[in-house]
């Protein structure tokens, strides 16, 4: 009999989305650095939704697909490849949307 192959999924970003944790991470950590673990936590916590049901957000466009942090006003936009999640944007919400379309 075959044996299940299971893929384990990995998650990269981009360099921009890189950039965008990067500019959050500062943000959290002048106010408070409890802030930025909660941060961090969250984002977490955001990365396992999207590996454990990848197909389950809605698309933002035909091949990216987004989810909402859940304490933090961020969306993820991701896009699936095999067993790569690529992180294109941590975009905040309160951010010109046109920003986030032009790189993508």
């Amino acid at each position: 009999m075959g044996k299940n192959k299971t893929t384990t999924m990995i998650i990269k970003l981009l360099p921009e989305a890189e950039n965008d944790l990067y500019e959050a991470l500062d943000y959290y950590k002048e106010i408070d650095i409890s802030l930025k673990n909660n941060f961090i936590n969250d984002l977490d916590n955001t990365f396992d939704k999207i590996l454990k049901f990848p197909n389950l957000y809605p698309f933002e466009t035909k091949t990216s697909q987004k989810i909402l942090m859940n304490k933090f006003p961020y969306i993820i936009l991701y896009e699936k490849y095999n067993e790569i999640i690529m992180i294109l944007a941590i975009f905040h919400t309160k951010r010109d949307p046109k920003d986030l379309y032009t790189r993508i």
